[in-house]
This record gives C-alpha cells, structure tokens and sequence, in this order.
C-alpha cells in the first residue's frame, strides 16, 4: 500500500498534512499539481502563486516534507488553442470550456493524478483534504473509491470543519494571505468563478483579466457565459461593483 496526500495548499489540505503527522499516519508522498496558465505563469491566484513557495520551505522545515510537483503536458492557454480530433466540433480549438464537464479540470488536473496512480504498481490510499461540513464532497469521494485505489479523508474521520482547519494551520504559519480577500483559492483563469472574482481580476490583476479578454475573442464560448468580458468590463467602469459571495450550509450526512 502506497500512502499519497494530495495537497493544493489551501486550508483543508495543509491542515489534513499537519494532523497525518502529528498521528504519526503512515505516508509516502505528498504530491501538488501544479496547474499553469502558460509555461512561465502559473494558474493559481497571484497571491497563492506567491505564498506557495513560501509554505513549501515551512512544510520542509517543520513537517520535513519534500512536496512533488506533477504538471500537465500543456498549460492552460496551450490547451485552449489545440484544435478538437473528434466529435461535432472536430477541428475547432478548445476555447474556454463549460462549467459543467469542464475540460480543463480533467485534462490538467484529474488525468494527471490518474496516470501517476497508474504508473505505480501498489494499491494507493489516496488522502484528499476534505473537512467534516463539506458533506456533499465527501460522499463524491468515496464514490470513487475502488479496490486498487482507497479515498480517505483525516479531516472529515476526525470530524474537523473548515474553521477548525485555519486553528490548526494558524501555529504553522501556514495560512495563506488569500483567504484575507476570497473565500477560497483556485485558478484565476476559472470559468466557474464568481462576478465578484471577476471584479476582483480586473481591478486588481489588469494583465490577467485583459488577456482572458483577448482570447475571448477566439472561444466559440463567453468566459462568463451570459456576457463577454468586454460587456462586464463596461460594467465595472460604470460603477458595477458585485457582491462577496456566501456559502451555503450543507445538510446531509456521509456515510463513513
């Protein structure tokens, strides 16, 4: 058995890797996908891109993990050029994808972690950072599970919430500075994201946002799907300013 944290250097994650080895757990690997907007600009937000080395040296120092970085064949804006081989729109490039079934969370995310998973010859128990009241992930986790690969959340076995993962992040210093502005990270390039996210990348981030707007213009889909960028950008002008998204509260229980 080959025992792998996935970490993306949000909350939940570090926190999970900090109680794996105060428990003393056993683990093999901790591994980060590292997903990239180009090959020199990384995907996540600018101010996670910018802390990721930072927790990196504190996980090194203080938990004595080495971090593996994995990475797709291409990044983001390579893959938004490469034309379709198959289907309806053969020929056609990417552009931006839907939100649902989006081809960017498979293509440089989950199918990366498959083919490593794959590449190794053990059973893996693959832990996921998912916290005790985000119910609905973890019962998609465990739905996952097969007999070569075993999902499994420390987090949620010891029925610890995402508040409770800040106060065991906090004594690490490993709390990123993103979680002063946004609820969560995430890639800054994310057709899921919010008006509000978007506010903030065009405000704060203009080369980010305006090169999303260019290549807009090439995408059979809008970034925003109901408005351009361009549309949203007159808007924000115009005194438009979106409002900070809350979270819902979830209501069911897993069944672990």
């Amino acid at each position: 058995m080959k025992y792998i944290a996935f970490l993306s250097f949000g909350k939940d994650s570090i926190a999970q890797l900090i109680k794996i080895k105060e428990l003393g757990l056993p683990l093999d690997e901790v591994v980060y996908v590292d997903i990239r907007y180009t090959p020199e600009i990384s995907g996540e937000h600018p101010i996670m891109a910018e802390w990721i080395p930072t927790a990196e040296k504190i996980i090194k120092e203080k938990l004595g993990i080495t971090v593996k970085h994995l990475a797709a064949q291409y990044s983001f804006r390579e893959y938004f050029y490469r034309k379709k081989e198959k289907g309806d729109h053969k020929g056609e490039i990417y552009g931006f994808p839907f939100v649902r079934g989006a081809w960017c969370n498979s293509r440089m995310k989950l199918d990366v972690i498959k083919k490593y998973e794959n590449s190794l010859n053990d059973e893996i128990t693959e832990y996921v950072g998912i916290a005790f009241d985000e119910v609905g992930r973890m019962d998609d986790l465990l739905a996952r599970s097969t007999k070569k690969l075993h999902k499994r959340s420390v987090l949620f076995e010891l029925e610890i919430t995402e508040k409770d993962a800040f106060d065991i992040c906090a004594p690490y210093n490993l709390i990123s500075p993103i979680y002063k502005s946004h609820a969560r990270g995430g890639c800054w390039f994310c057709v899921k994201q919010c008006h509000f996210s978007i506010y903030d990348l065009w405000k704060n981030y203009p080369d980010h946002f305006n090169d999303l707007k260019t290549i807009e213009k090439d995408s059979r889909c809008l970034f925003a799907k109901t408005q351009s960028l361009e549309d949203l950008e007159r808007r924000f002008i115009n005194g438009y300013v979106p409002k900070v998204p809350t979270k819902k509260k979830k209501k069911r229980r897993a069944n672990i």
